[in-house]
Parts: structure tokens; sequence; C-alpha cells
């Protein structure tokens, strides 16, 4: 089952250290706080593939996420994920911690540097050390290819 990022939120703590931040395993790093950045080295990877860069864009500012999908599989810190699930269950989970939380799927046709700085997320040199290596290890655990239909 889908486990969205609210489960592997940052401490106030991990939000002000930067190296702590860094410390944290894989999958919450990439849940919540870097989900652009293996969304971006995603589709560096699959280049010539059908893939999109999905942003959620809450109307409160809590719950963005980024990720990218060919339509029906997501592929996030969860790896491949069906889009629909991915977005039922992030939308019934931040409902229930804010109530009337709404939000807009977004298409990003925008470069990683621009989406970082229109959308107040950390650009890849504002981590503790860059974080391409580790983005890339990360998705090589994943199959390079949603299950098959």
């Amino acid at each position: 089952m889908y486990k969205p990022g609210i489960i592997f939120e940052r401490t106030d703590e991990e939000r002000r250290d930067l190296f702590l931040d860094w410390a944290r395993e894989d999958q919450p790093f990439f849940a919540a706080g870097a989900c652009h950045i293996l969304a971006d080295m995603f589709r560096q990877l699959h280049r010539n593939e059908e893939y999109e860069t999905m942003f959620i864009n809450p109307s409160n500012g809590e719950g963005t996420h980024v990720y990218v999908s060919d339509g029906t599989w997501a592929f996030d810190h969860n790896g491949w994920t069906l889009e629909k699930e991915l977005i039922e269950i992030t939308q019934l989970t931040y409902e229930k911690e804010f109530p009337g939380w709404t939000f807009e799927k977004i298409v990003v046709k925008e470069d990683l540097e621009m989406f970082c700085a229109n959308n107040n997320h950390r650009p890849p040199w504002r981590y503790a050390h860059l974080p391409w290596e580790r983005a890339y290890k990360y998705i090589q655990k994943f199959d390079s290819k949603p299950p098959s239909d």
C-alpha cells in the first residue's frame, strides 16, 4: 500500500539542520524534503520516455509532493504505484490531518532550478551534500519500468 509523505515528515530540528536532514534514511529523505530531486533524477534517467513531472500543490501549503507519472503509473519514494492510488491515499491522509485539504495537480514544465525558485523547494546545492548520487542509487533499487498491467 502507498505510504504518503506525511508519515515521513521532518522534525523541526531536521528542518533547521541540513546534516541531520541528510542523515535520514533514503525513503524518508525522498518522501519529505527531496521528492523533487528524486523526480528530476528519474526524468534524467528516462529522458526519451513518456513521463511527466507532477506537482501536488495544496491550497494550504501542507503536503506538497513531486513525482513522475506516465498517466497510469507514478514513481516516487515508494517506487512504482498506480497514480490513482497515490492521489487517493495522499488526499485521504492529508484530509484527516488538515480538514478541508485540497490540492491542484500540476504538470511541471519548468526546469528544476526554476521549479525550486517558484515553489519554495530547496535547490540541490542547498543540501548538506549534492543529492544526485543518492537519488541515482535509490532509483536503482526499483525496476526501471512499472509493473505490467
